[in-house]
């Protein structure tokens, strides 16, 4: 297992090291071997209409992580697994099955209570799979997300819903389940 002991304080690593940041994360360890990153086209006029496309999509994106036998995070507004499209993106478990980390967004005209896994809650813990939120309407305490670096990197595969992209080195992932405090950290010399 790629999972180390996490032996760091995960909320001194500084923000612009950092692709994102949660201080309310679920999950604990070190992940050092994802270099994708899946996430659901957003902005500030974000609308749930085509949450039921984005699930047919992630679908198909994780199946091709299943065959290849690697994995990714993936970053989505609203809750993942909502059974109500117009609160999250209504995908099955086994649709997210080769994500290592499951990130929610909440943003300015799309506040969806975070569902803190809890439909996920027995597979994350079991599957050791890291939960993070990101609340964008509170700067500094409610973490963090450099969207723009994502958007910026060439995509791997682009649907009019979602964007897969690649990192050249991998994304250090850490985990503190006692603090909730999650980031995942990337070489910003690997877009060079």
């Amino acid at each position: 297992d790629s999972k180390q002991m996490l032996d760091e304080d995960v909320s001194a690593v500084p923000d612009e090291q950092c692709l994102l940041r949660s201080k309310n994360s679920l999950g604990h360890g070190i992940t050092e071997d994802i270099t994708d990153v899946v996430y659901v086209k957003y902005d500030d006029h974000f609308t749930a209409a085509n949450n039921h496309n984005v699930a047919d999509d992630i679908e198909r994106i994780n199946d091709r992580f299943l065959a290849s036998g690697t994995n990714y995070v993936i970053i989505g507004p609203g809750r993942w697994g909502s059974s109500d499209p117009w609160l999250g993106v209504p995908v099955k478990w086994p649709h997210l099955s080769a994500a290592r980390v499951i990130v929610e967004v909440a943003l300015k005209n799309y506040r969806v209570d975070p569902s803190q896994g809890t439909h996920f809650f027995q597979n994350l813990t079991s599957f050791g799979v890291g939960y993070f939120t990101i609340d964008t309407n509170r700067p500094g305490e409610g973490g963090m997300l450099r969207k723009d670096i994502l958007d910026a990197m060439p995509a791997v595969e682009e649907t009019p819903y979602v964007r897969h992209v690649r990192f050249e080195r991998p994304l250090r992932i850490m985990m503190d389940g006692k603090k909730q405090e999650g980031v995942v950290i990337f070489d910003e010399k690997a877009g060079e």
